[in-house]
């Protein structure tokens, strides 16, 4: 018995030429066409627990720092909930601007802090949550 030898089809340059050059002519696949992204700051952090240990499931909160005054276009109060590693970010506008975080957890204490940013910048934060008293 003898076996037939497969042969592998072989893909013709001018094909493969053919599918980029569709690829190219989609809409929204030339650079050209891509939006501008808008810059932005970035706010982010971590939260640990005592005794130093990333806390998950935090809750923590930006806002424009009231005694900053007047908050630019685009700053609004935003909400996080931090990861398994304890992290968390938010985007905000480029615009120099002081805010004001607050981390809360089930079974710790609060925590807030404050963070200037000024142009496309990222500040970290860091929070260390205390386990709450049984009294």
């Amino acid at each position: 018995m003898k076996r037939k030898k497969r042969r592998k089809k072989k893909t013709s340059g001018s094909r493969l030429l053919g599918l980029f050059a569709i690829f190219l002519l989609l809409p929204g696949a030339s650079a050209e066409k891509r939006k501008q992204a808008e810059p932005f700051g970035l706010v982010a952090g971590t939260v640990f627990r005592e005794p130093g240990f990333a806390l998950g499931g935090a809750e923590v909160t930006l806002a424009a720092d009231p005694e900053s005054g007047a908050a630019p276009a685009g700053a609004k109060k935003q909400k996080a909930t931090t990861g398994a590693r304890g992290e968390f970010a938010f985007r905000v506008p480029v615009a120099a601007m002081r805010y004001a975080l607050h981390a809360q957890a089930r079974g710790y204490a609060s925590q807030d802090k404050r963070a200037s940013i000024e142009g496309e910048q990222r500040v970290e934060v860091t929070f260390l949550l205390a386990p709450e008293s049984k009294q």
